[in-house]
């Protein structure tokens, strides 16, 4: 993908409130949403890969979680950006208590190449998880909207069964996440021939751009640097301006579009994926003050 940058898709399945999409009670007290599996793995590959690709990424989901966007508004989001690759996330159910589970890649498409593709994504998330599982198939071709509607490469990951014993201590921690993220990752690598924000900068500080992995800026005058950044957000997940106002910044709209301007956020009015995006950079202790 050497003409252009890469638009990648991503899609957090669901939404918080979505009826049914959550933990088996008796496997998990809490009833972990759905939604938060999802989002915690997607908003992690957003961050890596605005950190250090050379890339555009698109949220197609809801990132707060507070509204179930429908399947039509997500393709329709995906296709109109003409993005390169459609990948969303979910967890499975379906066992009711029984042991087994594990990982499934779906896509749905009758181009040569994609059951290919689809196996490595598998291969990538599998090999760095373990969460096998016994499913007779890994990887399926079946019509799920998402995927079936989509003009781009389009995959559907069920990372785990919420109601299986066996999987529900695994998909609840915060490593099989980062394996799974790590596994995304590399996979978009690859099947996109990613190239570095480095690489692509020719060397040039990449300093500003966003993610939670992304480091700030270091020189020869990085004494007193902090000062030129935020102090990072460490509480639980939240929403921007309730992240702001805990640290006693300014979280009103036009204070943020200040923000924005600054750390290179093009455009800014308010939308989810802009928020995320600074919100991403406040936890990681990069957003630079206005």
């Amino acid at each position: 993908m050497m003409g252009k940058k890469p638009i990648i898709a991503l899609d957090a399945g669901h939404g918080m409130a979505t009826p049914g999409k959550r933990c088996m009670r008796a496997l998990d007290p809490n009833e972990t949403r759905e939604w938060w599996l999802n989002d915690r793995i997607m908003d992690q590959v957003e961050g890596q890969l605005r950190a250090i690709y050379n890339c555009t990424v698109l949220r197609v989901d809801d990132t707060t979680g507070g509204k179930d966007i429908s399947m039509a508004k997500r393709v329709s989001a995906a296709n109109a950006a003409n993005a390169d690759v459609y990948l969303s996330m979910h967890h499975n159910a379906g066992l009711s208590g029984r042991k087994g589970g594990g990982t499934v890649v779906f896509y749905c498409s009758s181009k040569p190449e994609r059951p290919a593709q689809a196996r490595k994504l598998y291969d990538a998330i599998v090999s760095r998880t373990g969460l096998k599982g016994n499913r007779s198939q890994q990887v399926i071709n079946k019509g799920f909207y998402v995927i079936k509607n989509t003009k781009m490469p389009a995959f559907l990951v069920e990372n785990g069964f919420m109601d299986s014993p066996t999987d529900v201590p695994v998909i609840l921690s915060e490593q099989h996440a980062k394996k799974t993220v790590a596994g995304v990752v590399a996979f978009l690598e690859e099947l996109l021939n990613l190239q570095t924000r480095q690489s692509a900068d020719s060397g040039s500080n990449t300093g500003g751009g966003s993610g939670a992995t992304e480091k700030p800026p270091q020189s020869s005058a990085a004494q007193g640097a902090d000062n030129a950044y935020y102090p990072a957000y460490t509480g639980k997940k939240t929403t921007l301006s309730a992240a702001m106002a805990s640290l006693g910044l300014n979280s009103t709209y036009a204070y943020r579009k200040k923000i924005a301007a600054v750390n290179n956020i093009k455009g800014y009015i308010g939308t989810a994926a802009q928020n995320t995006r600074m919100y991403n950079m406040l936890v990681a202790g990069i957003l630079k003050r206005v």
